[in-house]
């Protein structure tokens, strides 16, 4: 059997309109923590208010000059789907490429636009089809630096297993 390369494709989806109950709850402290700011800062959001969203989070250093983001935290549940261990690794070093080249392009565009982002990701292989939804909000300082991201993730029931028919994941 030809195994087919991975698509990943991605739709915007607005912001007011997160509708799962994980990222809601994590956008709703992104903008509480705030306040008049553009963003909150990088120590605003306290890993204890996640609750049930911990495990679906990913926070990533900014580096600046080149552009580059590293895994400071990687949520377990989310590991858990793609058997990568990335903490303290560089985004660049994802594997698959596809799915690499998505994510370095999403958190490109909201560091250099300092607002949060919200999308539907649909990833496919052989007729094998798996979507699921992901924000990414700028942490940064009072000069509207972006200096980590914070991203959570949401999917459906069956997620995992179809993370394997894909190929993301081991068995």
């Amino acid at each position: 059997m030809l195994i087919e390369r991975l698509r990943v494709t991605t739709t915007t989806l607005p912001l007011d309109r997160a509708t799962d109950e994980t990222i809601a709850h994590v956008y709703g402290l992104w903008i509480a923590r705030r306040g008049g700011r553009a963003m909150p800062a990088p120590g605003a959001l306290l890993p204890e208010e996640f609750g049930v969203a911990l495990g679906k989070v990913n926070l990533l250093d900014v580096l600046h000059d080149p552009l580059r983001f590293v895994f400071r935290v990687r949520g377990s549940i989310i590991s858990g789907v793609n058997d990568q261990d990335m903490r303290d690794r560089d985004v660049s070093e994802m594997q698959p490429p596809e799915y690499r080249d998505m994510l370095l392009a999403h958190y490109t565009e909201v560091v250099a636009s300092g607002v949060p982002s919200h999308y539907l990701i649909r990833q496919s292989r052989n007729g094998v089809i798996n979507e699921y939804r992901r924000m990414i909000l700028p942490l940064g300082n009072a000069a509207g630096t972006v200096e980590r991201l914070l991203s959570v993730s949401a999917w459906g029931p069956g997620f995992a297993r179809k993370a394997v028919l894909l190929g993301l994941k081991r068995r």
